[in-house]
């Protein structure tokens, strides 16, 4: 059944559970890891990993990040392989401003599915974020008057300019 089947009525995040739950059985058909105890078998999806993804989806779905992150590292224990995972889980890090741990989970899931756009995108913008939050703990750490408070400044509303331009006005050099 492809994707163009499914009703018009189906909310996004239905949508999203099926994705989930779809990634997670096609991977098991490819998957050689371990089953916890070290024994090479492939990994088993649990009506247990599908219940969390319910519940991780339905976490991020209501913007509860904390819940949602324990949620999705959960299922990157459980299904270490699923790009999808990883790319949710730092969405999660990126909303609670843990742009270190966003980076890392980006990362892993641009291992994972390097060919997926999106990632790559979070974690530029993720790297945009983590410098700014780097230059204004490094504003509050100066005294009155310092000088580099004014470049430090100019450098925040440069990256928010930058953040905030059109796609089609960025250039990108190759």
């Amino acid at each position: 059944m492809s994707f163009n089947m499914i009703k018009p009525k189906m909310t996004k995040s239905i949508a999203y559970l099926m994705l989930i739950g779809c990634s997670l059985l096609l991977s098991s058909c490819a998957s050689t890891g371990t089953n916890g105890s070290g024994n090479s078998e492939p990994e088993r999806y649990t009506d247990d990993i599908f219940r969390i993804s319910r519940m991780a989806e339905e976490a991020y779905q209501e913007s509860r990040w904390t819940e949602a992150a324990r949620y999705y590292q959960q299922l990157t224990e459980s299904v270490p392989s699923d790009a999808y995972i990883w790319f949710r889980l730092a969405n999660t890090y990126v909303q609670k401003g843990e742009f270190n741990q966003a980076i890392h989970a980006y990362e892993t899931s641009i291992q994972r599915d390097s060919l997926q756009p999106k990632p790559w995108f979070n974690l530029s913008t993720t790297y945009l974020l983590n410098a700014k939050a780097a230059m204004l703990q490094s504003w509050e750490n100066l005294r009155a008057g310092d000088p580099a408070r004014e470049l430090i400044m100019l450098r925040v509303d440069a990256i928010d300019a930058l953040m905030n331009q059109e796609m089609g006005k960025i250039k990108v050099s190759q």
